[in-house]
């Protein structure tokens, strides 16, 4: 079995934009590991599809009471608690990359009401839906009796919230995808403030030949750019003898407010493409990329892919 894959820049495979196949398992050998990675997550089902698939392919929510309300509230479990350095830790960054739940939930829209002293926490664990954004909005439309039906028993039985009570957000999808821009802009941004060149500036595709152990390219051109042809999703680029690395379009991953904020934050951001390398403290942000780009993909209205 193959699948197809676009391919960039590959006289081999016929120029720009041809399609060419690739063995099933794994975009490459230097794809292997990340994809284990993914697959060695744990299994688990989502609550509105029921398909069961290894957590990283789903979106986890838990369940903390407002900070001002105390009423449950459902959230993505989407910040970055762990380092993004080796496990010495010698290079980690001083504050987290991304919100926590509480500040997640401060940012939401919240009835008015005296600040609660009720301590906010995250459930052990929580509840998950499918990666795509298709999907989330979904659950923004299913009636409330059906939404009850679907909340984990273990939260019926924890005595610190009223599940009655639970509430989710109407524009959640879109909640989300700003969460996970955000996380990506915060990823490349410290990638790109360490000296060990974890991204490189590149010129064009054939200029990717020339790179060392790269691990992905960067599309950093607005879709809108006259004389570019923007790489569509999961799009890859051939690299020397055999492997393929995929291609990320940060322009439409990012959207234009958070590509702007990219480029301004470092010169290795303002050409069309950059080159992250293949490294172990760049794996991280290599697979939320992979996260993001599953997450926006297959949203028929998008045309920023165009």
């Amino acid at each position: 079995m193959a699948v197809p894959v676009h391919v960039h820049g590959s006289s081999e495979a016929g120029g720009r934009g041809q399609r060419a196949t690739q063995p099933a398992g794994g975009w490459s050998s230097d794809g292997d590991f990340k994809l284990a990675q993914a697959l060695a997550t744990p299994v688990r089902s989502c609550a509105i599809t029921g398909v069961h698939l290894p957590n990283y392919f789903l979106i986890n929510f838990g369940l903390a009471p407002h900070p001002k309300t105390g009423k449950p509230w459902q959230m993505p479990k989407l910040s970055i608690d762990q380092n993004l350095s080796s496990p010495s830790n010698a290079s980690s960054p001083q504050q987290p990359l991304d919100q926590t739940i509480t500040t997640l939930i401060q940012d939401a829209k919240d009835a008015k009401a005296e600040p609660t002293d009720r301590r906010l926490s995250q459930t052990v664990a929580g509840s998950y839906i499918l990666n795509q954004q298709s999907a989330t909005r979904l659950m923004s439309d299913v009636k409330r009796r059906s939404y009850m039906q679907m909340i984990p028993h273990r939260w019926k039985q924890d005595t610190r919230f009223k599940t009655n009570d639970v509430v989710w957000r109407e524009d959640m999808d879109s909640f989300v995808l700003d969460l996970m821009r955000k996380k990506a802009l915060r990823l490349l941004e410290y990638l790109s403030s360490k000296p060990a060149a974890y991204i490189v500036k590149c010129q064009d595709y054939a200029d990717v030949q020339a790179k060392h152990q790269p691990g992905a390219v960067l599309w950093l051109a607005a879709n809108s750019t006259p004389g570019e042809e923007p790489p569509p999703p999961f799009a890859m680029v051939k690299y020397r003898s055999a492997s393929h690395i995929p291609v990320f379009n940060l322009s439409a991953l990012l959207g234009s407010e958070y590509l702007a904020k990219l480029r301004d934050s470092s010169p290795l951001f303002t050409g069309t493409m950059a080159v992250i390398k293949k490294k172990r403290n760049t794996l991280m942000t290599l697979m939320h990329l992979w996260k993001l780009m599953g997450y926006v993909a297959l949203e028929p209205q998008r045309d920023v892919w165009r």
